[in-house]
């Protein structure tokens, strides 16, 4: 498991940019966290990553 501890969205939207860029194909992802955690910022980023908006 790894663990990110970021500074705002700002920076939780980018990495989730970063890492849509990079995400093999058929990757399988699992994100847990409590409500306000960043979780739908993250998918957010990762879907731009992966220019699916």
């Amino acid at each position: 498991m790894t663990q990110f501890y970021l500074p705002n969205a700002q920076a939780t939207h980018e990495l989730g940019k970063k890492l849509g860029r990079s995400l093999p194909a058929n990757s399988v992802l699992l994100l847990q966290g409590n409500l306000g955690a960043g979780k739908t910022t993250f998918v957010q980023g990762l879907a731009a990553g992966l220019e699916y908006f």
